[in-house]
């Protein structure tokens, strides 16, 4: 698998956010469930967006954007449902971390939520730890927030 990195609303990310919502969707029940965190989830240029191929088709995605000048934050990670099993979803936030990190970042930080177990279990298990929810994430009561040190101090 092929690791190709950009920046933002690229067509083959965009097309994986769509198929992410869409997972998102059944997970929690439909769309009116997660309609208040459809205006957090928007996608511009201060992504940082890593693709993973599979003889050339897009078949997971990660990013991350800038929070402040030492914390991003892990955005519209997903992999498409016939790859998933592989590892491929530990491995992006890994080359998440890598990257954020050569490029100065210290802390990444993500949401998540509470019906999403699978994911909140990778994310332990990779190191990040739960924080109080921040910012537009504070008073939603199905989120979980999580941040990990990734840089030196």
């Amino acid at each position: 698998m092929e690791i190709e990195w950009t920046n933002g609303p690229e067509s083959r990310f965009l097309e994986l956010c769509r198929l992410l919502d869409g997972s998102l969707d059944e997970a929690v029940g439909g769309h009116t469930q997660r309609e208040e965190y459809d205006k957090y989830n928007g996608v511009d240029a201060t992504f940082r967006v890593a693709l993973f191929l599979d003889k050339d088709i897009a078949v997971a995605c990660g990013s991350y954007k800038p929070l402040s000048a030492d914390t991003a934050e892990i955005k519209r990670v997903f992999t498409r449902e016939d790859f998933r099993g592989n590892g491929i979803a530990a491995r992006i936030i890994i080359e998440l971390e890598k990257d954020a990190a050569a490029n100065g970042y210290r802390f990444l930080v993500l949401e998540t939520g509470k019906p999403l177990t699978a994911a909140i279990r990778l994310y332990q298990r990779l190191g990040y730890e739960r924080i109080p929810n921040y910012g537009q994430y504070a008073g939603m009561p199905l989120s979980i927030c999580m941040r990990k040190e990734i840089g030196p101090v």
